[in-house]
This record gives C-alpha cells, sequence and structure tokens, in this order.
C-alpha cells in the first residue's frame, strides 16, 4: 500500500539497546521505533514535535519513523500495514489516537508492543498507566522500561477499546466538542459541552447481563472500563482495576430526582464517593447491552456508532504496553 501522506525518517547509528528481564515482556530488540503523530492534538507546533520525538529516541540508538495524520483512519491505517517493518509503535495524540493505533495493531499479521506520548485533553489512559504526558518524560517510559500485557475491549466483535465503553452522561462531549476548544479550553471544554446535555437528560431503559446476571433499569450513564477514570469525571480507588485480569469494571448510574442530586452525583463520584440508592459497580468479562432503541455508544472518547444490541468482551492480555512499573516493583 503506497501513502502520499507525509513520513519523516531520522537515525542515528548507534549503540546496543540494554534489554532486561522484569515483569513485563522481554523484547528481542528495541531498536527501530513506527511513531505515528496526530498533529491535531496539544498546543505544540508540529515541526517541533516531529524533531523533538525524533532526537529523543536517536539519543538512544533508535532508528525512527514518524507518519503525521490527516484525517480520521489514518493511524489505524498505518498501524495496521506499517507496524510489521518495526520493533514497536508509538501513538502521539489523545487517547481517540491511541484507540485507532490499537485498532490497526489488533488487525495487524504480527501485534506489536505500543508507547504511548499522550498530548490529548484528559488522558485519562495516560494517567492509568503512569505515563507523564511531558514528551521527553514519556519517551523515557518506553525507552527504559519492557512492555507490559494489558487487556483490551471489543465491542461487537469489531472495534476495540483501550480503557472506556460508555453511553449516557456527558459521554457526547467527548466527541462532539471541536477540537480548537480543546485545545484552547482543555478540560474544561468537556464540562461547558457536557452541561448542556444536563437540559436534555433522558434516561434511557435497558438491560444488562454481566456474566450472565442481569440489570434492568433506566441509566442516565453506564460505562465499561479498565481505567482509574472516565473523562475525569468518574473515578475508582487505585485498587479496583486490575488492568490484565480478564475483567472489566461496570459501572451503572440511575436518574437522581433533582438537578441539584444529580451534580452532587457526579462531584462526589470525582471524589470516589458513589450513592449505592444510584450507582451500581460490577465486574465481568462480558457485558451485553439490550435496549428498543439505538444507544450512542463513545469508545476511549470516539464516537463508536449505534446500536439496540452492544455485546462488550474483554480480552485478556491482547496487546503490550509500555508503562512505569507498578509501586514496589
Amino acid at each position: 500500500m503506497i501513502y502520499n501522506r507525509k513520513f519523516y525518517a531520522f537515525q542515528r547509528d548507534g549503540k546496543d539497546i540494554f534489554h532486561r528481564e522484569g515483569n513485563g515482556c522481554r523484547m528481542e530488540k528495541k531498536e527501530k521505533a513506527l511513531v505515528i503523530v496526530n498533529p491535531k492534538s496539544g498546543r505544540i507546533k508540529v515541526k517541533s514535535q516531529l524533531f523533538n520525538i525524533a532526537d529523543y529516541f536517536s539519543q538512544s540508538g533508535i532508528e525512527t519513523t514518524v507518519y503525521t495524520t490527516s484525517a480520521r483512519g489514518d493511524a489505524r491505517d498505518y498501524a495496521r500495514d506499517l507496524s510489521g517493518h518495526f520493533d514497536f509503535v508509538v501513538a502521539r495524540g489523545g487517547d481517540g489516537t491511541l484507540n485507532e493505533v490499537l485498532n490497526g495493531i489488533m488487525r495487524a499479521e504480527v501485534k506489536k508492543p505500543v508507547g504511548y506520548i499522550p498530548a490529548g485533553t484528559t488522558n485519562d489512559f495516560a494517567k492509568t498507566l503512569r505515563i507523564p504526558t511531558d514528551t521527553k518524560k514519556a519517551i523515557e517510559v518506553i525507552v527504559k522500561n519492557e512492555p507490559r500485557p494489558h487487556d483490551l475491549g471489543v465491542l461487537n466483535d469489531e472495534i476495540y477499546f483501550s480503557y472506556t465503553a460508555s453511553f449516557g452522561l456527558f459521554t457526547r462531549a467527548s466527541y462532539a466538542t471541536p477540537q480548537g476548544y480543546k485545545n484552547l479550553f482543555g478540560y474544561y471544554a468537556y464540562l461547558i459541552e457536557g452541561a448542556k446535555e444536563l437540559l436534555h437528560l433522558r434516561p434511557i431503559p435497558v438491560k444488562i447481563t454481566c456474566d450472565g446476571v442481569a440489570y434492568e433499569g433506566e441509566y442516565i450513564f453506564v460505562a465499561i472500563t479498565n481505567s482509574l477514570s472516565v473523562g475525569g469525571i468518574m473515578k475508582y480507588s487505585p485498587d479496583l482495576p486490575n488492568f490484565n485480569d480478564g475483567k472489566f469494571e461496570v459501572l451503572l448510574a440511575k436518574k437522581p430526582p433533582t438537578l441539584k442530586e444529580i451534580v452532587d452525583l457526579v462531584l462526589n463520584a470525582r471524589n470516589q464517593q458513589y450513592d449505592e440508592r444510584y450507582i451500581t459497580i460490577l465486574q465481568g468479562t462480558e457485558i451485553v447491552c439490550e435496549s428498543n432503541e439505538e444507544i450512542p455508544w463513545t469508545l476511549d472518547g470516539e464516537y463508536g456508532g449505534k446500536y439496540k444490541t452492544t455485546t462488550l468482551r474483554c480480552l485478556q492480555n491482547a496487546v503490550e504496553f509500555f508503562s512505569e512499573p507498578e509501586p514496589g516493583e
């Protein structure tokens, strides 16, 4: 396949890369990196992004090829079609860019390890993996560590997601907020867009079956996650998620009777305080959502399609990520 997008190749004659054993998966070599950059994420000029990233990798003796995206789907296609020529793949952008890269990796003939240089608005997944938002420090995580196995989710056996699939309150804001607003206002852009939803909030009648156990009700928010937080709004206790146990955390939220109680519910959830009258938290490997109406889903902050019946499965150890070791390792 021939691309008409611009790419940049960087190389420095170099040194051997030190490999160590650990809780991660030891790589045979770490010499050639495919870096996929979304130039619309973040506030740094594209040219400085490219050369700084390449320079940081080359200082460790890693040959770097950088592709920039210009349309939705580019990152997925680059990862799918080109990753086989490299030792690992790096996504530079927001969680949506990483989502595309992962969808490409899962469709590639050989699944290469994935690194992440976060440049989005909330960077939920980066926080989960303890990856710094500083570019140089994020690259150090990749260079100094071995990749670790991580679960992935898949919706209807078709679309993969790294940390969350959700519908309801605030979820539309993640993909409906204009990119310019995200770059200008950051996290607050989501809150501004999400606040509009409160004016038209409507619970959705749905049946949720988690590993064979059914829960029926009218919910304003449902999230199937493998993360410490979702959109910077819902947060879990750090000891709850296990990122390679083959299980999701499932959060079901019903509508409180007043607007004030809805706001309190959201604010308390940010502090890991859940009102059991309205919020149920489960764990499961397979979750089936059924409704009489088509429900629009959000996957890793991007629009994931509308479905009446949705099956979400957790794929244990489906991909390898570069991340910081757990405390005490």
